[in-house]
């Protein structure tokens, strides 16, 4: 065999193993939405929580090394900790395609509504632990005015319990990069405010 022949086969392999890779990846990784598994896991339920806050959120979490493209990343570090904190409720959005019930927190009802993180309530049919959580929400709020796009009129305060999760989705430029896509809802202050607490277990008042 010639040496340009060999060459061209050697290439032509190469695409097809490359091909076969990122074929079996696909297969592998068929989350419907990005890091699905993550978002409805219930293994954090009975750890007992860390306080924490809105603003130590936005503040002092390091993001972590995790984009766009990382649909199935497993959780690690800080995102297999539980954590609880007080935050004002400031927009329930009930309506989102994946199903999760969208909540806006900020560390004071005055707070500017951009400074605030998200938290989501997966579906029930992930676990009986999400129809308490937004049931307690639904009583929550239920003497409140919701607004268009479910802004609540007057803020309410209440205590958020569930897992630390980092919504890479929303990063643009890399693992590293400090750009967002500005699509987390009203959250995106900075790639600190890509942190959520998602899925949340517990509603409850303060």
């Amino acid at each position: 065999m010639r040496l340009p022949e060999a060459i061209a086969i050697r290439a032509t392999l190469g695409v097809i193993a490359v091909l076969a890779g990122t074929s079996l990846r696909a297969q592998v990784c068929g989350e419907p939405h990005y890091r699905w598994t993550q978002k409805v896991d219930t293994s954090g339920v009975a750890v007992p929580p860390e306080p924490t806050s809105v603003s130590a959120m936005l503040a002092t979490w390091a993001p972590p090394l995790l984009g766009s493209r990382d649909d199935c990343a497993p959780r690690a570090d800080r995102e297999l900790r539980t954590y609880s904190l007080l935050a004002w409720v400031r927009r329930v959005d009930k309506y989102k395609d994946d199903d999760d019930w969208h909540l806006e927190l900020t560390d004071r009802a005055d707070s500017p509504v951009d400074s605030c993180i998200v938290a989501e309530i997966p579906h029930p049919r992930y676990s009986p632990r999400y129809a308490l959580a937004r049931s307690a929400l639904d009583s929550l709020i239920v003497a409140h005015r919701v607004g268009k796009g479910g802004m609540l009129r007057r803020p309410v305060r209440a205590r958020v319990t569930g897992l630390a999760f980092f919504d890479g989705q929303h990063r643009r430029g890399g693992r590293r990069s400090e750009r967002i896509d500005g699509g987390h809802g009203r959250c995106n202050a900075s790639v600190q405010a890509l942190w959520e607490i998602h899925p949340v277990y517990r509603i409850g008042s303060p």
